[in-house]
């Protein structure tokens, strides 16, 4: 994957302003669970930082969505032996399929790529 190295610094710049206006923001309730000016329920605290992940969690998404997409985009090629065989696995067969299976393995003997 590569980087566009000015995109990058742009976002270097602005996601480090605010990455730190975030943290500053959670710092600055932690003096409200030491002040005796506030009261609250454990329900109350359960609500604040379950929005807070579910905000953290979704903008985190959008992000893994980003890998994604350009993972989909990269040009896929093929070349032998870059890939493990898989190991076939024998179907449970009928009566009928067995006619078949015998008339096609003499076929596939005779099949010349």
């Amino acid at each position: 994957m590569q980087v566009n190295e000015e995109k990058r610094k742009k976002f270097m710049e602005y996601a480090g302003k605010r990455v730190n206006n975030v943290l500053h923001d959670i710092q600055i309730l932690e003096p409200m669970s030491r002040s005796n000016s506030y009261d609250f329920t454990r329900q109350d605290v359960d609500e604040m930082f379950h929005a807070m992940q579910e905000t953290l969690d979704n903008t985190r998404a959008e992000f893994e969505k980003k890998f994604e997409e350009k993972a989909r985009s990269e040009k896929k090629t093929f070349s032998f032996g870059t890939v493990a065989p898989t190991q076939e696995t024998t179907p449970a067969t009928s009566s009928t399929d067995d006619s078949w299976n015998e008339t096609q393995s003499s076929t596939d003997e005779a099949e010349v790529f």
